[in-house]
């Protein structure tokens, strides 16, 4: 079978390159992480089971799902103007350059994201964001990897707390997220948060754990009234962590939420109440990042 590359949305098509997001079915699985074996991804075997997941990202990202709250990309100064496109070639071998997903103790499918710009280079396609799909009957947690900038291309400087930053108009490595096909509710969107983002200018990373210092996450206690500033606005904390709360022995704490009551969509979306995660959203200053950071990446020539 030829490789099938579907358009699912046009984007821009006044830009050479507009900002895109792929979907891939992808091609084989390292056996473990660096184990350097590869094997065929069951995913190749499945077209239905890919387009249906494809579909799920696109409405996910769109905000379609049914309840869903955050609709970000269906801002219409944002999501028209995003190119989506998907790839299914079940003619690929099982080797190193095909192998978008790792399998990573105990069951989560890691990208391999120095792999993906290459690959897509072959279908013509230039990536901001991008999809493996698999189909691992092991792992089958999703995660991501931020975006790497290319930083001779030019870009709009900004600030956090201060300190300067800049929302770069290119990507050098996409951000990168492996995804099971059996991925669901807000799962492609909470990857997205993480691939969208910025390994050097901005990083948003997960709030279900006592993590690291991130642009949606500090540390220390007593939790202070304000989290920090974006552009010299100034933004709350969230001193109760919604429903949740903070557990004792953290040290983390996150920004305000635009719904208090509902987890933030980079925490634990699985425990909003009423078992509806579809309600969940981004804090109020990750998600002005991404709106900004967004606009300036569409705004390239």
């Amino acid at each position: 079978m030829p490789p099938i590359i579907t358009v699912m949305q046009a984007g821009d098509t006044s830009k050479p390159n507009p900002y895109t997001i792929a979907i891939i079915a992808n091609p084989a699985l390292e056996t473990s992480s660096g184990s350097g074996t590869f094997v065929p991804d069951p995913i190749l075997g499945d077209l239905p089971g890919f387009d249906a997941a494809a579909q799920y990202v696109f409405d996910v990202l769109f905000g379609r799902l049914p309840a869903q709250a955050e609709q970000l990309l269906a801002d219409p100064l944002l999501g028209p103007r995003i190119r989506v496109v998907k790839v299914f070639d079940s003619g690929l071998p099982p080797t190193d350059p095909n192998a978008l997903v790792s399998q990573f103790a105990p069951n989560i499918a890691e990208p391999r994201r120095d792999q993906f710009k290459s690959f897509l280079a072959v279908y013509n396609i230039t990536a901001d964001v991008a999809y493996a799909v698999t189909a691992s009957p092991t792992h089958d947690r999703a995660s991501a990897w931020f975006t790497t900038e290319d930083t001779s291309r030019g870009g709009t400087p900004f600030d956090v707390d201060g300190v300067a930053f800049t929302h770069w108009r290119f990507c050098a490595i996409p951000g990168t997220v492996a995804l099971p096909v059996t991925s669901h509710s807000m799962t492609a969107l909470h990857e997205f948060g993480h691939a969208a983002s910025s390994f050097s200018d901005g990083m948003v990373i997960d709030q279900y754990v006592d993590n690291t210092v991130g642009l949606n996450n500090k540390r220390g206690r007593p939790i202070p009234a304000a989290f920090g500033t974006l552009d010299a606005v100034t933004f709350n904390a969230d001193p109760t962590r919604d429903g949740l709360g903070y557990p004792p022995s953290w040290q983390s704490y996150h920004p305000d939420l635009i719904d208090p009551a509902v987890p933030s969509l980079m925490d634990n979306y699985w425990l909003a109440p009423g078992g509806v995660p579809e309600q969940c959203r981004f804090d109020r200053l990750t998600r002005q990042y991404f709106f900004d950071r967004l606009t300036v990446k569409l705004s390239r020539p």
